[in-house]
């Protein structure tokens, strides 16, 4: 694959951000085979936005020769105080997590964060080598990354987070660090980090995060733009405002159904964002699905005549949804067959109360 193929590839939806595109092109040109990562903190169920959005991007990059790997971060987990820093639970979720990317990146590489620690004094020498370089304020900025603010009660643990977080950079010997754009703050501090330090040159990526299917809350101008996409992710602690990678087609219908869309309105619909950076992309169409007096079946493949006729309201909200649904529905089809025996088990297992 050429250079401007693999860039096309890398570069494609759901790709928001590349920091930056002249050292992207660089990476490629040097490296044969350079090395991407992605870290997950294990804290409970993962919806479409970790899979679909997240893991398609995966998929993209070892299409275009790249290294992939899953970080399942069970330390910063703990450290974040998810699932009650309960160590025996974020050990179980964790091998959910593992089995999750298995299936839907198959042949990217699923590190545990605590093997990779195991015996490696070099990354603790280098998270304090890093810690010498970070001010509170700095680090109080970066902890969006953890999905708190700077109102929030924090601890001690949580500012090691992104800390280990551009430890794990070196560790992983990652040229490409990725994640959504709540995550920019520290890959920045972490680009930095590096060339002050005179260590790799790395090229951060970072994804869209997929908006939470409820109205959207007022932004102020003061947010930064981390904390305004952040404010409207779609979130596990939101409820209504996700869609569990284990839901079952009724309640992917269900979601969807009471998804906010109103009638023609494009910006800040969650239902013309899944269809933008996840359907489209992954599906190279949508099919709407409607009785003749309403308009007949149309076939979308592009965006851009989807938006027209929406915006026109040659396209009803619930149409568009139930199309919308079938779609996810197909797209996660992979995901529901491989963990239909095990789904209540795990269910059971994250709603279990923690100690």
């Amino acid at each position: 694959m050429d250079i401007e193929t693999k860039l096309d590839l890398i570069k494609s939806e759901p790709l928001e951000e590349v920091i930056t595109d002249e050292e992207l092109r660089n990476v490629l040109e040097t490296n044969s085979r350079p090395k991407h990562y992605i870290g997950l903190e294990i804290s409970g169920m993962l919806h479409i936005g970790h899979l679909l959005m997240g893991g398609k991007k995966i998929n993209d990059f070892n299409k275009a020769g790249i290294e992939t790997q899953v970080l399942l971060a069970d330390w910063h987990t703990m450290a974040n105080n998810k699932l009650g820093g309960d160590w025996e639970k974020i050990k179980k979720v964790s091998e959910f997590y593992r089995k999750v990317f298995n299936t839907f990146c198959p042949n990217t590489k699923v590190v545990l964060g605590s093997d990779l620690y195991k015996g490696n004094d070099e990354y603790w020498k280098l998270m304090i080598q890093i810690a010498r370089r970070a001010t509170v304020a700095r680090a109080t900025r970066m902890l969006v990354i953890e999905g708190r603010s700077e109102k929030d009660a924090l601890h001690i643990s949580q500012y090691i987070y992104p800390i280990m977080q551009t430890a794990d950079i070196w560790a992983l010997d990652a040229d490409l660090p990725h994640a959504g754009m709540d995550q920019r703050k520290v890959h920045v501090f972490a680009k930095e980090t590096f060339k002050e330090m005179k260590m790799k040159t790395i090229v951060p990526l970072h994804h869209y995060l997929v908006p939470s299917l409820l109205e959207p809350p007022k932004i102020t101008d003061e947010m930064s733009k981390e904390e305004q996409v952040a404010a409207n992710k779609m979130s596990k602690s939101r409820p209504g405002s996700f869609i569990s990678i284990l839901a079952t087609e009724d309640e992917v219908k269900a979601a969807m159904k009471n998804a906010w869309c109103p009638v023609g309105i494009i910006e800040g619909n969650p239902v013309m964002f899944l269809c933008k950076h996840m359907i489209l992309p992954t599906m190279g169409k949508l099919m709407v699905e409607r009785k003749k007096e309403y308009g007949g079946d149309t076939e979308y493949t592009g965006y851009v005549e989807l938006a027209r006729d929406f915006e026109a309201k040659k396209l009803h909200p619930m149409d568009l949804k139930n199309a919308a649904a079938g779609a996810l529905i197909d797209i996660m089809a992979p995901i529901r067959k491989r963990f239909s025996a095990e789904r209540e088990e795990i269910l059971k297992m994250l709603e279990a109360p923690q100690k």
